[in-house]
């Protein structure tokens, strides 16, 4: 990858050093914040999709920050366990203590999730580095794990071979160029039809309307820094030859344009006669422009609208089913993707695992967003019973509630007690 790089260089000892680099290997003096925030008029041209705008996109526009940082939240959010062939729960395994301390400088295991879902809908791919138990940096298949680090894309490049692959992946950071073994490197990458090396960045799908929602908001901006007021002509009838036409601009300019001149009395001399453009901020619908430009960008990162805070209105069940299926459809699916990723990867240094079929899989259980509320899940139960597909106690039983006597127990239609079936709002 090429342009500004910003990551950390992790020794062979487990020491990290914050960088900052060009693509040459030499180190960049500028702050992280211009490169990030565009400094110096970066801002002033549309974003493209170098490694470099694509983190100035995310840094500066908001719909898809708020989608990034939600998907980042919420794959960070679910835990990670360890389980057996059938299931069973692992409560204690050196695997378990290393995704606990992934690695010295990060809190936990979700400051790195949060992290690598973040590259990955930036630059369509995130890197793990696996820093392997053992004298003089040594590493084999079977030799346990120490530290989990990430490793900014930008400084990443894959090394491949027309034959055997992807050979190395070449670090350039600091001054400093190295090559990481395959082994060593966890890669998670969005699949990208014309780069068999890279990934499809979801944020370089949306640029087109990423772009168009800058536009806007610099055009309103500027709109208002002018007291609201838009532009216009000095026309005269006298023919001016352009030296007059750049007098007469800078002029102009001098005397009226900016906030300390505002409201002062315009005196037009010369044969010039001032001509305003009028037109009314509606015309351009940038309201509704602005509203399909906002929809497309949840639309790409699988994102509902109303979570990102895109429509104006949204009621209370709205936003719950919305959630439901953010996850549903789109943070399950990603977890699952994940997860694939680190048994292939990580499974081979445990071998008593990989022997026994042990596997990481998420605890979604504790997913807010997918559990049925007390009414909702008396409802579905009302209705499996009225059916007739379970009996009064299995109804009472699922809503926590003691079980009825043997006699009065049944399917619906059979004779019981009013009170035998409890009635949704009974289980509030």
């Amino acid at each position: 990858m090429t342009g500004l790089s910003h990551g950390w260089w992790i020794e062979q000892d487990g020491r990290a050093r914050a960088v900052q680099v060009q693509a040459d290997g030499r180190m960049k003096s500028s702050p992280l914040f211009e490169s990030f925030h565009g400094i110096g008029g970066r801002r002033d041209r549309d974003l493209t999709a170098t490694p470099g705008d694509l983190a100035r996109a995310y840094s500066c526009a908001v719909w898809a920050y708020r989608c990034i940082k939600l998907r980042a939240d919420a794959v960070a959010g679910v835990p990670l366990m360890l389980v057996e062939r059938d299931g069973a729960r692992i409560e204690e395994h050196p695997l378990l203590t290393l995704l606990h301390d992934v690695n010295p400088h990060m809190m936990n295991l979700g400051d790195l999730l949060r992290a690598t879902e973040a590259a990955f809908n930036i630059w369509g791919v995130a890197y793990w580095l696996k820093v392997q138990a053992g004298k003089g940096g040594r590493r084999s298949a079977g030799r346990p794990v120490r530290w989990l680090v990430w490793l900014n894309p930008q400084t990443i490049e894959p090394v491949a071979d027309p034959v055997r692959g992807i050979v190395a992946y070449r670090q350039t950071a600091g001054g400093r160029t190295r090559e990481l073994a395959p082994e060593d490197v966890v890669v998670f990458r969005n699949f990208d039809p014309l780069d068999d090396l890279g990934g499809l960045s979801p944020l370089s799908v949306a640029l087109s309307e990423i772009n168009a929602d800058l536009n806007a908001a610099r055009f309103v901006a500027s709109f208002f820094a002018n007291d609201a007021r838009p532009a216009g002509l000095l026309t005269t009838e006298q023919p001016l030859h352009e030296a007059e036409i750049e007098r007469a601009r800078s002029w102009w300019a001098r005397l009226f344009q900016g906030t300390r001149n505002r409201w002062k009395t315009g005196i037009v001399g010369g044969g010039l006669k001032w001509q305003p453009i009028t037109y009314a901020p509606t015309d351009l619908a940038l309201k509704d422009l602005r509203a399909e430009d906002r929809r497309v960008i949840c639309a790409v990162f699988g994102v509902p609208p109303g979570l990102a805070g895109a429509w104006e209105s949204v009621t209370y069940a709205t936003a719950r089913e919305q959630k439901a299926s953010f996850y549903e459809d789109t943070i399950l699916p990603q977890l699952e993707y994940i997860a694939e990723v680190l048994n292939w990867s990580l499974l081979p240094h445990y071998r008593d695992l990989a022997a026994r079929g042990a596997r990481l899989a998420w605890d979604v259980d504790g997913i807010a967003a997918l559990r049925e509320t007390v009414s909702e899940k008396a409802e579905r139960l009302a209705r499996l019973y009225e059916a007739g597909v379970i009996r009064r106690n299995e109804v009472r039983a699922a809503l926590g509630m003691a079980a009825l006597p043997a006699e009065e127990d049944g399917f619906a239609g059979e004779r019981a007690p009013a009170s035998a079936v409890p009635q949704p709002e009974e289980a509030l």
